[in-house]
């Protein structure tokens, strides 16, 4: 997992110091003890200590719980995923989706899945593994590059509001095409069997050290993605109790 700042108060002095180690930007993401009537959308880069501290101050009025990383620039993703496991089981669902795309349009149900794998956690062996059509894919590309536009204006009005929000189709999509389609692929290229087979051996790890020190629950998702340069990342683990 990335390296994280998880602020329960006001701490200007300390986001400063995080961004003097990890640089800037940073991604911001939230937590919060009570899900929100409207939750805000996060995963959104900050450039500034004043956009930082003035989104915190934003979050903290909705309570809600600031969260940042160092930035991982979700627009290089060139896999995520969406890991479905069971407690009382060893089989997992593994949603993949390619360059450009992200592990939380997965969970959110914004996007289809490019590859959908099943797993037995106790040999690592494939039981299924399907890839998604050209057509298809070609639909969801064309949805997804309309959304990235979005993203992009909404990363814009973060950094210059100080303000997040909780409707990304508030924003007009007003970066150019050309400039939103340069990562993401005409085509899906399936996960190479060498970076599937880490993410499985990643996925064992979960199923059998991690998830027994997690509260109680049946089933459990965990969102990863595959970075140039930076292997495998997880993202988060989420369990029945999850309202999102």
């Amino acid at each position: 997992m990335p390296p994280s700042l998880l602020l329960l108060g006001r701490r200007r002095e300390l986001i400063a110091d995080f961004a003097r180690k990890w640089g800037c930007p940073l991604m911001i993401r939230l937590d919060y003890r009570r899900s929100p009537r409207q939750k805000p959308l996060g995963g959104v880069p900050l450039y500034t200590l004043d956009a930082m501290c003035g989104v915190c101050e934003y979050l903290f009025k909705r309570e809600c719980l600031p969260l940042f990383h160092p930035n991982l620039d979700r627009f290089r993703d060139i896999y995520s995923v969406g890991v479905s496991l069971r407690s009382d089981g060893y089989e997992a669902e593994i949603e993949v989706v390619g360059r450009g795309f992200d592990a939380g349009d997965l969970r959110l149900g914004k996007a289809v899945p490019h590859e959908r794998i099943a797993a037995d956690l106790s040999d690592g062996s494939l039981s299924r593994r399907g890839t998604i059509s050209d057509t298809d894919y070609r639909r969801e590309r064309a949805s997804r590059i309309e959304r990235v536009r979005r993203l992009k204006a909404y990363i814009d009005f973060a950094n210059r509001s100080a303000m997040l929000a909780t409707d990304l189709n508030a924003f007009n999509p007003t970066h150019s095409f050309a400039d939103s389609n340069a990562g993401i692929p005409h085509k899906y290229q399936r996960i190479p069997n060498t970076i599937l087979r880490k993410l499985i051996e990643i996925v064992q790890t979960i199923r059998l050290s991690v998830i027994h020190g997690l509260p109680a629950s049946k089933d459990f998702v965990a969102s990863l993605s595959y970075l140039p340069g930076k292997d495998w990342i997880l993202w988060d683990i989420y369990g029945d109790w999850y309202r999102r």
